[in-house]
């Protein structure tokens, strides 16, 4: 009994680690995708990905409508994906697409570079 006792207690506090272990990466912003990049040669990053450029595309408009100003693979937290930049409404929308599954992982906004603070000085 006790050691029934000891095996739940461990496995719960195995789990509390783990489930810790993803806020803490979620929280930090930090992205996991399906495709781990071991060694960062952008030549191989084609030959990597299960999704084309096609694929990725669609997925980030489903998720963002707008229009695609560009799109390609990148290493974004040590996973391949696929960045592909939508604009709508004067703001750009970095849409990040698991280059295995076509899965959105996260999507983030910005300002066009014309209209960041500081981007162009005036005469």
């Amino acid at each position: 009994m006790k050691n029934r006792k000891k095996l739940t207690a461990l496995a719960l506090g195995a789990l509390l680690l783990a489930t810790s272990a993803v806020g803490i990466a979620a929280a930090s912003g930090q992205l996991s995708g399906s495709i781990k990049i071991t060694q960062d040669n952008e030549v191989d990053y084609a030959k990597l990905a299960s999704v084309n450029i096609d694929q990725a595309v669609a997925s980030a408009l489903k998720a963002q409508p707008g229009q695609v100003i560009k799109a390609g693979l990148e290493n974004e937290d040590g996973f391949l994906v696929w960045g592909v930049e939508v604009a709508l409404n004067n703001q750009i929308h970095e849409v990040k697409i698991d280059a295995k599954n076509a899965k959105v992982l996260k999507i983030e906004t910005d300002q066009p570079d014309s209209q960041k603070e500081g981007s162009k000085e005036k005469d």
